[in-house]
């Protein structure tokens, strides 16, 4: 900064002069440094009005440099690496939310939610949080990439704990009892440490893949097996025709096993 305006007085320092000095951290691509420097003159201008020095902080009306957030594409190379962790070194119920993920395409917050209750009729049922749409699964359906069903994946999950989860504690753990739902904090947390644990090096400028990347791959992997991926992850399209309803009259997306 004192490079940029020397022996400028405070208050001869306009928005101009900071939008420009900002705008050559954003213009040598390094926009977290730009936003880093934004946050901090915000901070000594303010100090200076607090003070008496200006009447006005000039940072202000600048717009804060946008950070695109990019994340790494999760393989299935690397899930498998991720999940070896898990089964090796985590409690039971990780990898079990690792594998319903995986087979059935779900965010993490319907994963938790899954409970003994809504398999019926040869069927998952799932009422998704998030849109509130509604998606049956075939226990039958195959994730041929890992030679996995949904049925033998939720066999996986039926413990001696008796729970109204498929994804539940097994063991005391902190306030949690055998049986208690996850927090979705906790499936996120755990999944991070078994990925760092992996050693695997992600891509310069990205984050690495959270345990939602693991929806994206799913539907890649169906998409390559040639199921209506969309119809999985819960999207609805004008001209869909596996549509069911229900006794209620509750409409349904039914995924086809082919």
């Amino acid at each position: 900064m004192r490079k940029e305006w020397g022996e400028a007085c405070i208050i001869q320092i306009s928005t101009r002069d900071v939008a420009d000095f900002l705008l050559k951290w954003d213009a040598a691509g390094k926009k977290r440094m730009a936003q880093a420097m934004r946050s901090l003159l915000l901070d000594l201008f303010r100090e200076a009005v607090a003070a008496g020095w200006i009447d006005r902080n000039p940072v202000e009306p600048t717009r804060a440099p946008r950070v695109q957030v990019t994340r790494a594409r999760l393989t299935l190379e690397a899930y498998q690496a991720i999940h070896a962790i898990a089964l090796r070194d985590f409690p039971a119920w990780l990898a079990r939310a690792m594998e319903l993920a995986l087979v059935t395409a779900q965010r993490r917050e319907d994963i938790a939610t899954m409970g003994p209750r809504s398999i019926h009729d040869g069927k998952l049922w799932v009422e998704q949080g998030k849109t509130g749409n509604r998606v049956c699964i075939p226990l039958d359906l195959r994730l041929q990439a890992v030679n996995w069903s949904v049925g033998e994946v939720v066999q996986r999950c039926r413990d001696v704990v008796l729970s109204r989860h498929l994804v539940h504690h097994s063991a005391f753990a902190g306030r949690a009892k055998p049986g208690d739902k996850l927090r979705l904090h906790t499936i996120t947390a755990a999944f991070a440490e078994a990925r760092d644990k992996t050693g695997l090096t992600w891509p310069e400028g990205k984050t690495p893949p959270t345990f939602h990347e693991i929806r994206s791959l799913a539907a890649r992997l169906y998409a390559e097996q040639g199921i209506d991926a969309q119809a999985l992850l819960g999207h609805k399209s004008p001209d869909m025709t596996a549509l069911y309803r229900d006794v209620r009259g509750s409409e349904w997306i039914e995924i086809r096993l082919g």
